[in-house]
């Protein structure tokens, strides 16, 4: 019988290796753009610090030299201690033949060939002698100039050293200060143009809104009148005839008679009681609830009259047609900017958006970083 493979085979995506191997290309990739981009960028701020004058690679460079003039003063300082003891194995040698020569000298009268030999020797090397300890003596002075030179170079780059990083240190204070400075300006800038231009806008924007709300409120308590009257005669017509039925009858001996005068006469209206009753009914009661949006009134704040403009008070009304309307003569934009300047000093108590808020100072910070570039590169 032949076997059958029917096993389900496990895609290689589903496998973690399958996903290990694409996060690891992914971080290879990732690896290579930082490669690119971080010299392109150590590139980039060295301009920028060169520009500015905030590059610290020459005050890099003088530390290495500093560190390099340490090192020549250890070295000659160690050349000093050979010179002086080169010096002092001079002045041994030197010493140690006089008192061979002195020794000599003592036993002058039992010398044999030999000594006179040593003698003659010894005679003849206080030349060379003295000659070592003279060059020992002017290596050991050249030593020590070299050292005091090399120490005073040191001294001197040290200095140096201490007085660019001041410069530096000064600039970038200085360059603070201007940042400082230009972004204060700039928010200070960008609240005058909040002021001037913002809040207008605002303002024109809020007229036209109250505006628009005042009119379809008017509008809509002039329609309430004559909707009711329309639909409560129709609806209070079955209420008084029901009341109507319900009066007693009188009692009367002449039915005939009265019965003709009942077809002559109309129907009866209702006595005052009855009409004082209709009144009261509520004009929810009468209004059916199947009632269309057209036929409804506004709702209303219960005891409260209906706003109109011509209740406003003068002080607090708005002149909306002046306030619109765009205006270009030269008094009118003279009156504009003194009405601004002196709201700009006033204690009134103005309402904004968070919206608004984070669009100026995102606008602040963005404004304040290319006045402060702008600035940099004007000073500079």
């Amino acid at each position: 019988e032949k076997v059958v493979d029917n096993i389900a085979r496990v895609p290689a995506e589903d496998l973690p290796s399958h996903r290990e191997a694409q996060r690891w290309d992914f971080s290879k990739r990732l690896t290579e753009l930082m490669d690119e981009l971080l010299p392109k960028l150590a590139v980039v701020t060295q301009k920028v610090n060169t520009y500015t004058g905030t590059d610290y690679s020459g005050i890099e460079a003088l530390r290495k030299e500093i560190k390099e003039q340490e090192k020549l003063v250890k070295a000659r300082r160690l050349a000093i201690e050979e010179a002086k003891e080169a010096l002092d194995a001079a002045h041994a040698q030197q010493a140690s033949s006089q008192k061979e020569v002195v020794a000599l000298l003592e036993r002058k009268h039992s010398w044999s060939a030999a000594d006179l030999e040593r003698y003659m020797s010894l005679i003849r090397s206080e030349h060379v002698n003295d000659q070592a300890v003279r060059e020992a003596k002017e290596a050991v002075s050249t030593a020590e100039n070299a050292l005091e030179e090399s120490r005073t170079q040191l001294e001197r780059r040290e200095r140096a050293q201490y007085h660019e990083e001041q410069i530096w240190s000064d600039t970038i204070r200085r360059n603070s200060t201007w940042v400082t400075f230009g972004l204060m300006g700039l928010n200070i800038f960008l609240l005058l143009l909040s002021l001037i231009v913002l809040e207008p806008w605002r303002r024109r924007r809020m007229v036209r809104e109250i505006k628009n709300a005042l009119e379809a409120h008017k509008a809509a308590t002039e329609a309430v009148p004559t909707v009711v009257p329309a639909v409560a005669p129709s609806v209070a017509a079955p209420v008084v005839e029901a009341e109507i039925e319900k009066a007693p009858e009188p009692v009367s001996t002449q039915p005939e008679k009265d019965q003709a005068v009942e077809t002559a006469i109309p129907q009866p209206l209702p006595n005052e009681a009855e009409e004082a009753k209709i009144e009261s009914i509520p004009l929810e009661d009468i209004v059916p609830n199947d009632a269309g949006p057209d036929t409804a009134p506004d709702a209303a704040v219960p005891g409260a009259a209906p706003l109109t403009l011509e209740d406003l008070d003068p002080q607090q009304s708005i002149d909306i047609e002046e306030e619109i309307k765009a205006r270009t003569p030269l008094e009118y934009w003279q009156r504009r900017i003194s009405a601004e300047a002196q709201d700009l000093l006033s204690e009134k108590t103005i309402s904004i958006r968070k919206i608004d808020l984070t669009t100026v100072i995102a606008q602040s910070a963005a404004a304040g970083a290319f006045i402060t570039g702008a600035l940099i590169v004007l000073l500079r």
